[in-house]
Protein backbone atom coordinates (compact mmCIF):
# COMPACT_ATOMS: atom_id res chain seq x y z
CA UNK A 1 0.00 0.00 0.00
CA UNK A 2 1.12 3.79 -0.64
CA UNK A 3 2.51 6.22 2.04
CA UNK A 4 0.65 9.98 1.35
CA UNK A 5 2.08 12.58 3.08
CA UNK A 6 -1.13 14.21 3.46
CA UNK A 7 -4.93 13.82 3.02
CA UNK A 8 -4.33 16.45 -0.39
CA UNK A 9 -2.02 13.59 -1.22
CA UNK A 10 -4.26 10.88 -1.10
CA UNK A 11 -6.92 13.34 -2.78
CA UNK A 12 -5.58 13.82 -5.68
CA UNK A 13 -3.77 10.33 -6.17
CA UNK A 14 -7.58 9.06 -6.21
CA UNK A 15 -8.54 11.45 -8.73
CA UNK A 16 -5.97 10.61 -11.01
CA UNK A 17 -7.32 6.75 -10.66
CA UNK A 18 -10.64 7.65 -11.57
CA UNK A 19 -9.82 10.22 -13.99
CA UNK A 20 -11.83 8.41 -16.92
CA UNK A 21 -14.81 9.58 -14.78
CA UNK A 22 -14.00 13.03 -15.49
CA UNK A 23 -15.42 16.03 -13.27
CA UNK A 24 -17.21 13.42 -10.58
CA UNK A 25 -13.52 11.70 -10.17
CA UNK A 26 -13.25 14.45 -7.59
CA UNK A 27 -16.85 14.02 -6.00
CA UNK A 28 -16.03 10.63 -5.77
CA UNK A 29 -12.92 10.90 -4.61
CA UNK A 30 -14.06 12.96 -1.73
CA UNK A 31 -17.08 10.65 -0.87
CA UNK A 32 -14.36 7.71 -0.58
CA UNK A 33 -11.73 9.92 1.18
CA UNK A 34 -14.48 11.21 3.66
CA UNK A 35 -16.02 8.17 4.25
CA UNK A 36 -12.60 6.54 5.19
CA UNK A 37 -11.38 9.34 7.63
CA UNK A 38 -14.80 10.18 9.22
CA UNK A 39 -15.03 13.26 8.03
CA UNK A 40 -17.63 16.14 7.51
CA UNK A 41 -16.95 17.89 4.17
CA UNK A 42 -15.90 21.23 6.59
CA UNK A 43 -13.27 19.25 8.25
CA UNK A 44 -12.10 17.77 5.02
CA UNK A 45 -11.44 21.10 3.26
CA UNK A 46 -9.87 23.07 6.49
CA UNK A 47 -7.67 20.09 7.45
CA UNK A 48 -6.45 18.81 3.72
CA UNK A 49 -2.71 19.43 5.17
CA UNK A 50 -2.95 16.95 7.64
CA UNK A 51 -1.30 13.68 7.92
CA UNK A 52 -3.19 10.59 6.41
CA UNK A 53 -3.79 7.74 9.29
CA UNK A 54 -2.04 4.29 7.80
CA UNK A 55 -5.65 2.57 8.52
CA UNK A 56 -7.69 5.23 6.46
CA UNK A 57 -4.97 5.48 3.76
CA UNK A 58 -5.21 1.70 3.63
CA UNK A 59 -8.74 1.25 3.77
CA UNK A 60 -9.08 4.06 1.02
CA UNK A 61 -6.94 2.63 -1.55
CA UNK A 62 -9.13 -0.51 -1.28
CA UNK A 63 -12.01 1.07 -2.01
CA UNK A 64 -10.36 3.04 -4.82
CA UNK A 65 -9.27 0.23 -6.54
CA UNK A 66 -12.53 -1.33 -6.55
CA UNK A 67 -14.39 1.30 -7.12
CA UNK A 68 -11.74 2.36 -10.95
CA UNK A 69 -12.77 -1.73 -11.56
CA UNK A 70 -16.03 -0.75 -11.78
CA UNK A 71 -17.84 -1.15 -7.84
CA UNK A 72 -20.35 1.19 -6.56
CA UNK A 73 -19.46 3.60 -4.12
CA UNK A 74 -22.01 3.50 -2.15
CA UNK A 75 -21.54 -0.63 -1.70
CA UNK A 76 -18.21 0.23 -0.83
CA UNK A 77 -18.86 2.73 1.78
CA UNK A 78 -22.08 1.10 2.08
CA UNK A 79 -24.87 3.49 1.82
CA UNK A 80 -26.82 5.89 0.22
CA UNK A 81 -28.78 8.61 1.20
CA UNK A 82 -32.46 9.00 0.51
CA UNK A 83 -35.19 11.53 1.45
CA UNK A 84 -32.38 13.27 3.57
CA UNK A 85 -31.91 10.21 5.48
CA UNK A 86 -28.83 7.40 5.31
CA UNK A 87 -29.80 4.46 4.39
CA UNK A 88 -27.44 0.78 4.61
CA UNK A 89 -26.60 -0.54 1.01
CA UNK A 90 -25.39 -3.70 0.07
CA UNK A 91 -25.29 -5.93 -3.33
CA UNK A 92 -28.32 -7.76 -2.08
CA UNK A 93 -30.26 -4.55 -2.37
CA UNK A 94 -30.74 -2.16 -5.57
CA UNK A 95 -29.30 1.00 -4.60
CA UNK A 96 -31.66 4.18 -3.92
CA UNK A 97 -32.24 6.65 -6.65
CA UNK A 98 -33.68 10.22 -6.40
CA UNK A 99 -36.09 9.64 -8.91
CA UNK A 100 -37.97 7.26 -6.26
CA UNK A 101 -37.76 10.02 -4.07
CA UNK A 102 -40.49 11.51 -6.49
CA UNK A 103 -42.73 8.47 -5.98
CA UNK A 104 -42.46 8.62 -2.57
CA UNK A 105 -43.26 12.31 -2.43
CA UNK A 106 -46.30 11.60 -5.16
CA UNK A 107 -47.62 8.70 -2.75
CA UNK A 108 -47.38 11.25 0.33
CA UNK A 109 -49.17 13.90 -0.91
CA UNK A 110 -51.67 12.03 -2.93
CA UNK A 111 -52.92 9.48 0.54
CA UNK A 112 -52.83 12.67 2.35
CA UNK A 113 -55.45 14.27 0.10
CA UNK A 114 -56.93 11.49 -0.26
CA UNK A 115 -57.07 10.02 3.58
CA UNK A 116 -56.29 12.92 5.26
CA UNK A 117 -55.36 11.68 8.96
CA UNK A 118 -56.71 8.30 9.12
CA UNK A 119 -54.74 5.23 9.45
CA UNK A 120 -54.20 2.92 6.66
CA UNK A 121 -52.36 -0.22 5.47
CA UNK A 122 -49.49 1.16 2.81
CA UNK A 123 -47.60 -1.75 1.21
CA UNK A 124 -44.80 -1.51 -0.69
CA UNK A 125 -43.51 -3.98 -2.92
CA UNK A 126 -40.27 -5.13 -3.42
CA UNK A 127 -39.01 -2.94 -0.28
CA UNK A 128 -35.24 -3.73 -1.00
CA UNK A 129 -33.18 -1.32 1.10
CA UNK A 130 -36.48 -0.29 2.74
CA UNK A 131 -35.87 2.88 1.38
CA UNK A 132 -39.57 4.01 0.52
CA UNK A 133 -41.39 1.41 3.47
CA UNK A 134 -38.63 3.16 6.12
CA UNK A 135 -39.45 6.78 4.36
CA UNK A 136 -43.00 6.11 4.59
CA UNK A 137 -43.41 4.88 8.19
CA UNK A 138 -41.06 7.99 9.65
CA UNK A 139 -43.05 10.35 7.56
CA UNK A 140 -46.39 9.33 8.41
CA UNK A 141 -46.41 7.85 11.98
CA UNK A 142 -50.50 6.93 11.81
CA UNK A 143 -49.60 4.91 8.31
CA UNK A 144 -49.49 0.38 8.80
CA UNK A 145 -46.55 -0.15 6.34
CA UNK A 146 -45.98 -3.65 5.31
CA UNK A 147 -43.05 -4.03 3.60
CA UNK A 148 -42.86 -7.37 0.83
CA UNK A 149 -39.55 -8.45 -0.81
CA UNK A 150 -38.41 -12.12 -2.55
CA UNK A 151 -35.55 -11.70 -0.86
CA UNK A 152 -34.92 -12.60 2.84
CA UNK A 153 -30.90 -10.60 2.39
CA UNK A 154 -32.87 -7.71 1.15
CA UNK A 155 -35.43 -8.09 3.78
CA UNK A 156 -32.61 -8.13 6.42
CA UNK A 157 -31.21 -5.15 5.01
CA UNK A 158 -34.28 -3.40 5.44
CA UNK A 159 -34.74 -4.36 8.77
CA UNK A 160 -31.64 -2.87 9.54
CA UNK A 161 -32.27 0.23 8.04
CA UNK A 162 -35.96 0.33 9.84
CA UNK A 163 -34.11 -0.21 12.99
CA UNK A 164 -31.64 2.73 12.84
CA UNK A 165 -34.45 5.10 12.01
CA UNK A 166 -36.53 3.67 15.43
CA UNK A 167 -39.41 2.02 12.94
CA UNK A 168 -38.64 -1.55 12.79
CA UNK A 169 -41.29 -2.59 14.72
CA UNK A 170 -44.13 -0.09 13.42
CA UNK A 171 -43.46 -1.86 9.94
CA UNK A 172 -44.88 -5.61 8.94
CA UNK A 173 -42.26 -7.39 7.38
CA UNK A 174 -43.29 -10.38 5.03
CA UNK A 175 -40.73 -12.75 2.32
CA UNK A 176 -43.31 -13.48 -0.95
CA UNK A 177 -43.37 -12.70 -4.11
CA UNK A 178 -45.39 -9.23 -4.97
CA UNK A 179 -48.91 -8.82 -3.34
CA UNK A 180 -49.09 -13.01 -2.32
CA UNK A 181 -48.21 -12.53 1.51
CA UNK A 182 -51.28 -9.68 2.11
CA UNK A 183 -53.99 -11.79 -0.04
CA UNK A 184 -53.10 -14.81 1.81
CA UNK A 185 -53.13 -13.13 4.88
CA UNK A 186 -56.55 -11.81 4.07
CA UNK A 187 -55.91 -8.43 4.52
CA UNK A 188 -56.60 -5.34 2.28
CA UNK A 189 -54.49 -2.24 1.49
CA UNK A 190 -55.31 1.28 0.97
CA UNK A 191 -52.10 2.29 -0.64
CA UNK A 192 -49.51 0.08 -2.93
CA UNK A 193 -46.71 1.64 -3.81
CA UNK A 194 -43.51 -0.17 -5.61
CA UNK A 195 -40.53 0.76 -7.51
CA UNK A 196 -40.11 -2.74 -9.39
CA UNK A 197 -37.89 -4.49 -11.61
CA UNK A 198 -38.43 -2.64 -15.04
CA UNK A 199 -35.46 -3.45 -17.41
CA UNK A 200 -36.24 -5.52 -20.08
CA UNK A 201 -33.89 -8.60 -20.05
CA UNK A 202 -31.74 -8.17 -23.20
CA UNK A 203 -30.91 -4.91 -22.65
CA UNK A 204 -29.32 -5.76 -18.71
CA UNK A 205 -26.23 -6.70 -20.51
CA UNK A 206 -25.72 -3.40 -22.40
CA UNK A 207 -26.15 -1.69 -18.78
CA UNK A 208 -23.49 0.46 -17.23
CA UNK A 209 -20.79 -1.89 -15.42
CA UNK A 210 -21.82 -0.58 -12.12
CA UNK A 211 -25.11 -2.16 -12.60
CA UNK A 212 -25.05 -4.45 -14.41
CA UNK A 213 -22.23 -6.64 -12.53
CA UNK A 214 -23.11 -5.70 -9.24
CA UNK A 215 -26.49 -4.58 -8.58
CA UNK A 216 -29.01 -7.78 -8.08
CA UNK A 217 -30.40 -8.90 -11.46
CA UNK A 218 -33.51 -10.03 -8.96
CA UNK A 219 -34.01 -5.86 -8.55
CA UNK A 220 -33.55 -5.40 -12.04
CA UNK A 221 -34.70 -7.91 -14.64
CA UNK A 222 -39.09 -6.81 -15.75
CA UNK A 223 -39.13 -9.82 -18.39
CA UNK A 224 -38.92 -9.64 -21.45
CA UNK A 225 -40.38 -6.50 -22.61
CA UNK A 226 -39.38 -4.71 -19.32
CA UNK A 227 -43.39 -5.04 -17.99
CA UNK A 228 -43.79 -8.27 -16.54
CA UNK A 229 -43.94 -7.15 -12.83
CA UNK A 230 -46.32 -4.64 -13.74
CA UNK A 231 -48.85 -7.37 -14.85
CA UNK A 232 -48.08 -9.36 -12.46
CA UNK A 233 -48.82 -6.46 -9.66
CA UNK A 234 -52.06 -5.19 -11.72
CA UNK A 235 -53.88 -9.15 -11.79
CA UNK A 236 -53.11 -9.09 -8.08
CA UNK A 237 -54.57 -5.65 -6.94
CA UNK A 238 -58.48 -6.29 -7.18
CA UNK A 239 -57.86 -9.27 -4.56
CA UNK A 240 -56.08 -6.71 -1.98
CA UNK A 241 -57.21 -3.33 -2.48
CA UNK A 242 -59.74 -1.61 -0.17
CA UNK A 243 -61.84 1.50 -2.06
CA UNK A 244 -60.81 4.48 -1.93
CA UNK A 245 -57.47 3.13 -2.78
CA UNK A 246 -54.17 4.29 -4.34
CA UNK A 247 -51.89 2.73 -6.44
CA UNK A 248 -48.11 4.39 -7.50
CA UNK A 249 -45.76 2.61 -9.36
CA UNK A 250 -42.05 3.64 -10.44
CA UNK A 251 -41.61 2.76 -13.97
CA UNK A 252 -38.95 3.40 -16.42
CA UNK A 253 -38.54 5.68 -19.62
CA UNK A 254 -41.16 5.03 -22.22
CA UNK A 255 -43.38 2.64 -20.08
CA UNK A 256 -45.75 5.31 -18.42
CA UNK A 257 -48.56 4.86 -21.42
CA UNK A 258 -48.80 0.92 -20.97
CA UNK A 259 -48.46 0.84 -17.79
CA UNK A 260 -51.30 3.49 -17.14
CA UNK A 261 -53.46 1.11 -19.55
CA UNK A 262 -53.12 -1.73 -17.38
CA UNK A 263 -54.26 0.27 -14.50
CA UNK A 264 -56.79 1.57 -16.86
CA UNK A 265 -58.60 -1.47 -17.85
CA UNK A 266 -58.62 -2.35 -13.54
CA UNK A 267 -62.57 -3.49 -12.91
CA UNK A 268 -62.44 -0.28 -10.35
CA UNK A 269 -63.48 3.32 -11.22
CA UNK A 270 -59.80 4.76 -11.77
CA UNK A 271 -58.46 8.03 -12.46
CA UNK A 272 -54.54 7.66 -13.65
CA UNK A 273 -52.00 10.21 -13.87
CA UNK A 274 -48.11 10.47 -14.45
CA UNK A 275 -44.87 12.61 -13.18
CA UNK A 276 -42.48 13.67 -14.54
CA UNK A 277 -39.27 12.94 -12.63
CA UNK A 278 -36.04 16.23 -12.47
CA UNK A 279 -35.54 14.90 -16.14
CA UNK A 280 -38.68 15.68 -17.04
CA UNK A 281 -38.90 11.90 -17.73
CA UNK A 282 -42.63 10.05 -17.29
CA UNK A 283 -41.52 8.36 -14.17
CA UNK A 284 -44.79 7.43 -11.48
CA UNK A 285 -47.67 6.12 -12.71
CA UNK A 286 -50.34 7.07 -10.17
CA UNK A 287 -53.82 5.85 -9.87
CA UNK A 288 -56.65 6.81 -7.76
CA UNK A 289 -59.39 4.39 -7.26
CA UNK A 290 -62.90 5.62 -5.81
CA UNK A 291 -64.83 2.01 -6.48
CA UNK A 292 -64.25 -1.23 -7.15
CA UNK A 293 -66.47 -2.63 -9.53
CA UNK A 294 -68.08 -5.78 -8.94
CA UNK A 295 -69.96 -8.18 -10.74
CA UNK A 296 -73.95 -6.72 -11.80
CA UNK A 297 -72.07 -3.07 -11.42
Amino acid sequence: MLTFSSVKEAYRWAAERLGERGESAWFESELLLRSALGWDRTRFFTRMDEPMPKEAADRFQTWVMRAASGEPLQYLIGEQSFFGRSFRVDPSVLIPRPETEVLVERVLAEADQIFGRQPIRVVDIGTGSGAIAVTLACERPHWEVWAIDLSPEALATAQTNAEIHGVRNRIVWRQGDLLEPLSTSGKRAQVVISNPPYIPRDVIPTLEKRVRDFEPVLALDGGVDGLEIYRRIVRQLPAVLDEPALVALEVGAGQSDAVAAMLQQLPMDVRVDVTNDLAGIPRVVCSNIKKIRHDGD
